[in-house]
């Protein structure tokens, strides 16, 4: 069963040349869920034949990220413990990372209430337009977070998934991107952007044991809403 999420995002160094590939579900015919499927070996969660916008990029991460409401934080990690059924979990642990002390962004970070994080096997984003992104033993980190008060689009607490990734390979061929006009609320404010916006679709994949499934699976059913903090 697919779960709906809010937001999934391909970021690479903006040195590369590549562009932000940016999945809203508050945009037009944009649709981002995950979906958790089993080869008999290992467990996948994926994102099929998503629409992306594409945008500038300032950033100097290479990595995806996926942002969900607690209530589909939830209901993936049901699908996890469904299709990890007879394995031992193994427990993701409490990170001490500080990701403030690298943020380069515009915007103020959200708070964090609890940090954690695991490894795939392999995590591979890749868009119709040329852009892939791999890696092999991929760390993968996640915090449940609250909005802090400046923030316009997070309203509410959610559970995001960080993926860091290799450097892109591929080139970014604008001749295989759709201009599409959005209305003017989905136009990214303080940039340049403006109508028409390119589109292209897309897919990605996070590999992982069945432990390692089976204790993500654990973590996101315990997930609760959290109070936020001044």
């Amino acid at each position: 069963m697919a779960v709906n999420i809010t937001k999934i995002q391909f970021m690479s160094h903006r040195d590369t040349a590549h562009p932000i590939f940016y999945c809203h579900a508050h945009d037009d015919g944009h649709a981002p869920m995950l979906a958790v499927t089993t080869d008999g070996i290992s467990i996948f969660i994926e994102g099929r034949n998503l629409l992306f916008k594409v945008k500038a990029n300032p950033q100097t991460k290479n990595r995806i990220d996926i942002y969900m409401p607690i209530t589909s934080a939830n209901q993936l990690g049901r699908e996890l413990v469904a299709a990890t059924q007879g394995s031992s979990a193994n427990q993701w642990r409490e990170s001490t990372a500080s990701p403030g002390q690298f943020a380069s962004g515009r915007m103020s970070l959200p708070n964090i209430i609890w940090s954690k994080f695991g490894k795939t096997i392999q995590a591979v984003a890749r868009v119709n337009s040329g852009t892939q992104m791999t890696k092999l033993d991929a760390y993968v980190n996640i915090d449940l977070e609250t909005p802090h008060g400046s923030h316009i689009m997070m309203s509410d607490t959610e559970i995001h998934i960080g993926i860091s990734l290799d450097n892109p390979t591929g080139t970014h061929n604008t001749d295989l991107t759709t201009p599409v006009h959005v209305p003017e609320i989905e136009l990214q404010r303080g940039t340049a952007e403006s109508n028409p916006v390119s589109k292209v679709a897309g897919d990605f994949s996070l590999k992982f044991t069945k432990e390692i499934a089976a204790g993500l699976g654990q973590l996101l059913i315990g997930t609760v809403a959290a109070t936020a903090i001044p």
